[in-house]
């Protein structure tokens, strides 16, 4: 589909007078590699300037540790990624950590850029629950309880290039317990990367509205990390929302084909499915991640369907060359995120 100018500038008038939101980023990990590295300023020189331009105004950052951290140095490891993402945006006038509903709200009175931290998996705390409150303290908002391993709490799915078989087994007690104790404290859960059967127990014992901050429609393009119709229905009638992830693999555009097409037709189904007010972005732009991982060579492998935020707004503007009404935009671009994080949030 050819993208008229006028649609394309009409989105970018979206993106700089509604909320946009992303629901998944590896910042916190990236600007942590950084630092090791000798860099400094990382929010300021690599990043900032493209997310005003692309109009964000929350970004989620996951806090992710590796496997090689695990388990000894994983909680020190998600610690020093807490610590450096929270000095980095303290340095910044335009930049707020938002841990409460007010800081949501003073992010879109001010036109500001919000990040918010989560764990992309609970690894780190082994099966200690009252490590939860650590995390707390340090302003981390909500989780996912296992990247695409195994731990002690729940089973993950496996990685893109694995074998393509669902791993059964659903949460462990201690799993349980860990769920029941976020849900006090208020944290948000993510089903992203958790296998089928601990989405089933997942939807059994919980009484508030979870996300998948990163996944699109195992219909659409059938890879494990993706959801089927019944997560994305049951994550609706919750009042949940679903992040549109744009990774390649997840998109269906690892083969060929237009990454643009690819997405929008992920967005088409998962709203026709879940409904227009449980569906938003989640990009998982993890190409900038990628980058700052040292290596022997530079063998990256470049897997985003965007080369950097400042392209967000062609997708808003395919959606409109489509024929999508404005409203239905400006609720997928931002303002389900933002509904659900002041429900969620505390006060």
């Amino acid at each position: 589909m050819i993208i008229s100018e006028r649609n394309l500038q009409r989105a970018v008038e979206l993106h700089q007078t509604h909320p946009v939101v992303d629901a998944h980023m590896d910042l916190a990990g990236e600007i942590l590699l950084r630092h090791q590295a000798g860099e400094v300023n990382i929010l300021r020189r690599l990043h900032m300037k493209d997310f005003k331009q692309s109009g964000l105004n929350l970004l989620v950052s996951s806090i992710y540790v590796e496997d090689n951290k695990l388990p000894e140095m994983g909680l020190r490891n998600a610690l020093d990624q807490i610590a450096v993402i929270r000095r980095e945006i303290d340095s910044l006038n335009d930049a707020v950590l938002v841990e409460t509903k007010a800081d949501l709200q003073r992010v879109l009175d001010e036109n500001r850029v919000g990040i918010l931290l989560y764990m992309e998996g609970l690894e780190c705390i082994g099966t200690d629950e009252l490590l939860l409150d650590i995390l707390w303290q340090n302003g981390v908002r909500g989780a996912s309880l296992v990247w695409s391993r195994h731990s002690a709490l729940a089973i993950g799915v496996p990685r893109v290039q694995a074998e393509q078989i669902m791993p059964a087994g659903g949460l462990s007690p201690q799993g349980i317990s860990v769920v029941r104790y976020m849900e006090e404290k208020g944290m948000f859960l993510d089903i992203s990367h958790l296998n089928d059967d601990g989405v089933a127990d997942l939807a059994r014992i919980t009484d508030r509205p979870y996300v998948a901050t990163h996944s699109n429609a195992r219909t659409i393009t059938p890879c494990l990390r993706n959801l089927t119709d019944e997560q994305m229905r049951e994550i609706a009638a919750r009042g949940g929302v679903i992040g549109l992830n744009a990774n390649k693999y997840f998109s269906g555009f690892d083969r060929g084909g237009d990454p643009i097409e690819a997405m929008a037709k992920q967005l088409q189904y998962m709203v026709e499915l879940a409904g227009i007010a449980h569906v938003g972005y989640g990009f998982d732009m993890i190409d900038s991640y990628e980058r700052a991982v040292p290596r022997l060579k530079q063998d990256i492998v470049l897997s985003d369907a965007f080369s950097d935020y400042t392209q967000i707004p062609v997708l808003t503007a395919y959606l409109l060359e489509s024929g999508m009404a404005e409203e239905d935009i400006i609720a997928l671009i931002g303002g389900n995120w933002v509904r659900y994080f002041m429900e969620m949030l505390p006060e």
